[in-house]
């Protein structure tokens, strides 16, 4: 592209500036998510990226992308540091370099989205508008994989409030939101540039597009939330009944306080049993011991559950020996005590939370120990276990797992009628995270229209209807139960949940025939 069709402001702009614009584009991105919730940001947070990166070199786009990127995300999760400090026995010095460690490398995601956008750029097309939601969304889908993946902050979780927008995620998932987000954002940037210096024609086609793709997801937003409401009225519904227990964090693991953290269990439990529930759920590791349904913590559980005639779920630990020689196996799990019942159906946590529960890259962190004291190595679970009560089966999601689309989809296609997500967000705090880590829920209910209910150790606990309404949920480090109702008899499985992000498929093969189409037009 010729340097003449460029204003010269835009070629001689200073360092400084880059920095600067690079810098408000991170912390926009930031304060859209919670606890800030200024969702309408994320509309526009991406344009001063866009401005930046304008006519520079992609090593440059990179780096401008990247300082984005490390902003962004150190800002967003500045929370692992308050789990570091106080449960991983780590000085703040030592937790705060971990934090820009991970930041220096989820950064990278956004540097190379400016690196790319750039190459493009010089090599296949004048404007970013039709390849920067392409490449946004392929990075974050690699994002939720790579190294473990850590799908923290995708931009579309930040419209979870804005229901009649994200009714589209049970298509698409997630990352359809995030499409439309970046695509807004090159529309605005691509309005600006021209209003700014007039030195092209003004971008209708790629504003009516983008306004047009806008207005459908929003018409189907508000079709769609309609007719599932409907079907949900006229459904059998569960009565359900959440007990967040509100345990310290620093007693939860303390053998001398295990008995009053049941009997505080038990006293919630009956409380909230008034309502002759259908359903009740503790949170992850309410029962902080190993759990051996042959032992002796298991009769209370089993008494428990006959006295009020309701199902419990619980998270507990598991430990298994094939023989007295094995190095013994941890398991993350949670077990479902059945009113007459001597068996406890049981599932180990499958996708493992890494400085958790594991350590990896052992070798690189030697200094790093576990959240979780006194347990090694936890291992990950192999099989994917749909409980069963009256009237439904359901599907429990450990903590963290509820950030994975995939592991929410294979729950539904094996029959599941609702979610169950136990989780302990004491770990952070009254920090933004156990705020955000709920937020992602929403989605997870609406990508395969069925209801989430969600048990948190010190909240947020809550109740999330198959559109994404939040029908109830906790305050922090509050002791306390919440109830109510959920549909137990859902549609088939959803687009999204039976064929997955197909959606992100068709953006990297539209990638591949835009990077091919020079040499087809060459040979061909």
């Amino acid at each position: 592209m010729a340097l003449s069709r460029f204003p010269p402001s835009i070629v001689q702009r200073t360092t400084l500036q880059d920095i600067l614009l690079s810098l408000i584009s991170g912390i926009a991105l930031t304060l859209s998510f919670p606890k800030f919730d200024l969702s309408f940001l994320v509309w526009f947070s991406l344009v001063p990226l866009l401005i930046v990166i304008e006519r520079r070199s992609p090593g440059k786009a990179f780096f401008l992308g990247w300082l984005t990127g490390v902003t962004y995300f150190i800002s967003l999760l500045y929370w692992v540091t308050n789990s570091m400090t106080n449960y991983g026995n780590l000085s703040m010095i030592i937790s705060l370099l971990l934090l820009v460690f991970l930041s220096l490398y989820l950064g990278l995601y956004v540097g190379i989205f400016g690196g790319i956008l750039s190459f493009f750029r010089v090599h296949y097309l004048d404007e970013p508008g039709a390849t920067a939601p392409l490449i946004w969304v392929l990075l974050e889908y690699l994002r939720t994989y790579l190294l473990t993946g850590f799908p923290w902050g995708l931009l579309g979780y930040s419209q979870y409030q804005n229901l009649i927008l994200i009714q589209m995620c049970d298509i698409t998932g997630v990352y359809g939101v995030s499409f439309i987000i970046v695509m807004v954002n090159a529309a605005i940037y691509l309005i600006i540039k021209w209003s700014k210096f007039h030195q092209a024609t003004f971008p209708f086609r790629y504003t009516f597009l983008t306004l047009g793709l806008f207005l459908l997801v929003i018409g189907y937003g508000n079709f769609r939330k309609e007719k599932v409401q409907l079907i949900n009225k006229r459904s059998p519904h569960l009565r359900v009944s959440i007990i967040q227990g509100n345990i310290e964090q620093k007693k939860k693991w303390d053998p001398n306080y295990f008995y009053n953290i049941l009997l505080i269990h038990q006293k919630l439990t009956l409380e909230a049993s008034r309502i002759h529930p259908d359903l009740v759920i503790w949170p992850e590791t309410a029962v902080p011991c190993y759990f051996f349904p042959e032992l002796k913590y298991a009769p209370f559980l089993q008494s428990l559950s006959e006295r009020i005639n309701t199902p419990i779920i619980f998270g507990s630990l598991t430990l298994e020996t094939k023989n007295d020689n094995d190095k013994p196996t941890y398991y993350n799990s949670a077990f479902l005590a059945l009113p007459g019942e001597k068996f406890f159906p049981r599932y180990d946590k499958i996708h493992l939370v890494p400085f958790g529960e594991y350590v990896p890259f052992k070798l690189l962190f030697p200094f790093v120990e576990k959240m979780v004291v006194g347990v090694g190595d936890f291992s990950a679970g192999h099989r994917y276990t749909l409980f069963s009560i009256p009237y439904a089966r359901f599907g429990v999601l450990i903590c963290y797992e509820v950030i994975f689309p995939s592991l929410s989809c294979r729950y539904r296609r094996l029959g599941a009628d609702f979610l169950v997500n136990i989780t302990n967000d004491a770990w952070f705090g009254r920090t933004g995270a156990p705020y955000q880590h709920f937020s992602m829920a929403v989605f997870r209910a609406i990508e395969n229209r069925v209801a989430l209910v969600r048990a948190a150790n010190t909240g947020i606990s809550g109740i999330i209807s198959p559109v994404g309404y939040i029908q109830a949920k906790t305050p922090l480090f509050v002791r306390t139960f919440i109830q109510g109702e959920i549909p137990a008899n859902p549609q088939q499985p959803t687009f999204y949940s039976r064929y997955g992000d197909v959606g992100v498929a068709f953006c990297g093969i539209i990638i591949l025939i835009l990077v091919l189409r020079p040499i087809f037009r060459k040979y061909w």
